[in-house]
């Protein structure tokens, strides 16, 4: 045994021991999730809280004598890049299009198993570095006062009990300043504190004891560290380690357990590391664990500041609940939301434990990188679906609040990702398209691998990711203007609209994709029902994101001073010949080119309505198409559709373009009392103990409910206000206020929100009443452009609705606004 003891003097600087340890007093603070049973059997994996600094993650559980942290590093992936490409491809594509222009989609299928399928067809998996452990010795088994808790408005979680009379403490925090997981255990007595802790990787079965390292070793007399590398050729390195820094008592190390006895109060830190960032990650780790200090009140207030500058950008207050509601646990009120019940702290909660999670996942940095369909948390060395970056709806949920909520400035990891898939993209381009540009299928890895993923047929064959990412770079720019940026991720849009003017192919006078599919959607084959088919030509998800992408081109060239017209003109004659929206055999919105029957009306993919949200080319406006539209989420949800996890989180949104309050309502209730786990609020994901996208895309579905700012206008030679499209160059963005508010979402006395964006350059403020009146709003102008304000449903060229007034200005149903950059104009309900 190796007994070496540290220097416990450099932990004088920790901070004083509180003589008594408040209670954390949770019931007063509406924005955290919290507990007081301090039982941990029967714990699942969303159970545990998280924490992240957008590069390394922890979700912590809460135990009293024993607490476990599970540990992860996002750039830990089981392997490193594969060229996966099928050989056979280009002549199988070639099949393929013969095929299905024919109608033979099975014998497409078929095809497509053998030629078009990648080999290996499955991309890199995200993967865990397991876990550390904090095993206390107390002065009792028995415990009591117990509180655990993750405070959304700060970023910091904690357990509090009481044993034998004495007070015990844990907080953590993952900072990004300091780029550490930190631990600090206090007590109410001097010399309380008497721990171990040691890391650890294999099942969490106990009867499991393969741990999947390759060394595991104390350092430097307070350290343990641990790592390996993937099986690989080409292998990812890795290593995780943790330190103890103490005040009072000793502090040892014991095989790879590093040890604490006696003192007043202590810090765990972890750190990890792998090659992709740090040529030799474990003499990367314990360095960084040897430099970190002392003083946890400052590394907390640095912490805190931080995470605050993007939290407190913008609010949201529904009304005040009950005071029974505010005296009950986090899940004593998730067992007691009911429909036509509302809670108004625990829906804030809610909304806000999204913007927490892509603030703890999505950090600039070197080498930065997005999050996952696990967020950065991942307890399993191969989780559901790869725990990729699935993109045909996930990673784009996952950044739908950056923009409206203040969190802009946080997509760095996403386009360094977008970067890396289209150079990926062009070589997969050449070799299975012939084409020029780039293109990125359904799923990709840390490496931007760009080849089909899987062999399913619904999602497999669908080649238009890199488009529907690209739309990001154009919202990002429609809510900032930032030319700088656009500047930067230019040739991203224009690979990948290079990649289009290649691929497409004409059929019945219209230029479709083909091969293509309307993700994860099937139909019967027209020719034979006995088969269930997907692949096809032309979907409306295609035309849609074609149409998105060669609309914003010319305001791209302009902003920039790109003198291209030849290659504009392509894009315009081409998007001429897309097929066109139109309805279907049941009054909805057609999804394929043809009108297919689709085997699963409850699909909780609704690719088609893409056009509605997050795009604009469906509104009020075209009364045709938006009842359509409506029918097609009616159908959908009457068949079972828009389940847990994302698939509901879309139909909310969705729901809040179409102006069906009480859809959101219902569908936000249930997302609470049957779809996130009562006592974390984590989304239930299917077969995956808990998926991160829905939790990200909440927030972003509420403010439909308050806030729109999509559709565009402008003024006809008669100076009349009409609706526009994305492609008219004087158009301008139109700002509803309170468009789809449940009366359910009234009934506390109304509420407000403040720092929320809108497209155009504009910050929005507003409060309202229990009847939904609008009290108060302000418009801050960040970047000098017009805009045009309503309120509620009000229609483009109807003469209905309520009126608004600015100051100069007589009422209007549809307000001009209009000044210089920093401009506030207070608008008023008439």
């Amino acid at each position: 045994m190796k007994a070496t003891i540290a220097a416990a003097l450099l932990g004088a600087a920790i901070g004083p021991v509180s003589a008594k340890l408040p209670p954390p007093d949770s019931a007063s603070k509406p924005l955290r999730i919290w507990e007081k049973a301090s039982g941990v059997g029967g714990q699942t994996f969303a159970d545990f809280y998280p924490v992240g600094n957008g590069r390394i993650g922890a979700m912590f559980n809460g135990g009293t004598a024993s607490e476990s942290y599970r540990i992860n590093e996002n750039s830990f992936w089981s392997g490193s890049f594969i060229e996966r490409t099928n050989p056979d491809a280009r002549e199988t594509v070639k099949e393929m299009q013969k095929l299905i222009a024919n109608g033979e989609y099975f014998e497409a299928e078929e095809l497509m198993r053998l030629g078009y399928a990648s080999a290996p067809v499955s991309t890199r998996n995200y993967n865990t570095m397991g876990s550390f452990s904090i095993t206390q010795t107390l002065p009792s088994t028995n415990t009591s006062s117990y509180e655990r808790w993750l405070d959304i408005e700060e970023s910091v979680g904690g357990v509090h009990f009481v044993s034998d009379g004495i007070t015990f403490q844990r907080e953590v925090i993952a900072s990004y300043p300091d780029d550490v997981i930190a631990v600090h255990l206090t007590a109410s007595e001097p010399g309380a504190i008497n721990f171990r802790t040691r890391l650890d990787r294999g099942a969490w079965d106990l009867i499991a004891l393969n741990r999947h390292v390759g060394y595991s070793q104390p350092a430097n007399g307070d350290s343990v560290v641990m790592g390996g590398s993937t099986e690989d050729d080409n292998p990812i390195k890795w290593a995780a380690g943790v330190r103890i820094v103490a005040k009072g008592g000793k502090v040892w190390t014991t095989g790879d357990n590093a040890r604490c006895q006696g003192a007043d109060e202590a810090i765990v830190y972890f750190q990890a590391w792998t090659n992709y960032r740090k040529k030799d990650p474990k003499s990367a780790v314990l360095a960084d664990l040897k430099a970190k200090g002392s003083d946890f009140r400052k590394l907390r207030e640095a912490h805190v500041t931080d995470y605050q500058k993007y939290f407190k950008r913008m609010s949201i207050n529904l009304g005040e609940s009950t005071d029974e509601q505010k005296s009950k646990t986090t899940p004593q009120r998730m067992t007691s939301v009911d429909v036509g019940s509302f809670d108004p702290d625990l829906t804030e909660l809610i909304f806000q434990l999204g913007r927490y999670m892509l603030i703890s996942t999505s950090r600039p940095g070197d080498k930065s990188l997005p999050p996952n369909l696990q967020g950065v948390w991942n307890d399993v060395q191969d989780p559901p679906w790869g725990g990729k970056y699935t993109l045909n709806i996930n990673l784009q949920m996952n950044y739908w609040p950056s923009l409206t909520l203040g969190l802009s400035d946080l997509v760095e990891p996403l386009n360094n990702l977008l970067k890396t898939m289209t150079e990926k993209g062009r070589k997969v381009a050449k070799d299975m398209y012939n084409a020029q540009g780039t293109v990125t299928h359904h799923n990709t890895d840390m490496w931007g691998d760009s080849a089909p993923q899987d062999n399913y047929f619904a999602a497999t064959v669908w080649n238009m990711a890199g488009p529907w990412m690209a739309t990001h770079l154009i919202e990002h720019y429609r809510f900032t203007g930032d030319k700088k940026l656009l500047k930067e991720m230019y040739p991203v849009l224009k690979a990948n609209a290079e990649f289009i003017l290649g691929f497409v192919t004409e059929h019945d006078g219209y230029m479709v994709t083909n091969p293509s599919s309307s993700p994860e959607n099937t139909f019967y084959d027209p020719s034979d029902r006995s088969h269930v088919v997907a692949v096809t030509l032309g979907p409306t998800i295609d035309n849609a994101l074609i149409t998105e992408l060669f609309d914003f081109m010319p305001d791209a060239h302009e902003a920039l001073g790109i003198s291209d017209d030849r290659f504009l003109q392509q894009l315009a004659n081409l998007k001429a010949r897309l097929p066109p929206l139109r309805t279907n055999q049941y009054g909805g919105l057609a999804e394929w080119f043809y009108d297919y029957e689709e085997n699963n009306p409850g699909q909780g993919h609704v690719s088609h309505m893409i056009t509605q949200y997050p795009f604009n080319h469906v509104t009020s406006a075209n009364d045709t198409l938006f009842n359509a539209t409506k029918t097609t989420l009616q159908r959908r949800l009457g068949n079972g559709g828009g389940d847990c996890g994302w698939p509901r989180i879309w139909t909310i949104a969705l729901a809040g373009r179409m102006f069906l309050p009480d859809i959101q309502d219902s569908r936000m209730t249930t997302t609470l009392n049957e779809c996130s786990y009562n006592r974390t609020l984590l989304n239930i994901g299917g077969v995956a103990p808990f998926q991160a996208d829905a939790n990200y895309g909440i927030p972003a579905a509420i403010i439909e409910a308050f806030l729109q700012s999509h559709e565009v206008v402008r003024w006809n030679e008669e100076d009349e206000l009409v609706p526009a499209t994305n492609s008219d160059k004087d158009k301008i963005t139109l700002i509803r206020l309170l468009p789809s508010v449940p009366q359910n979402w009234l009934s506390r006395g109304g509420g407000s929100f403040s720092g929320v964006s809108a497209r155009g350059g504009f910050t929005v403020s507003a409060s309202w009443d229990s009847n939904g009146n609008l009290r108060t709003c302000t418009i801050r102008s960040e970047l000098g452009n017009d805009a045009v304000v309503t309120i509620g449903r009000n229609v483009v060229g109807s003469d209905k609705g309520a009126k608004l007034r600015v100051a100069g200005k007589s009422a209007s149903r549809f307000v001009h606004i209009s000044g210089k950059k920093g401009t506030e104009t207070e608008v008023k309900a008439e």
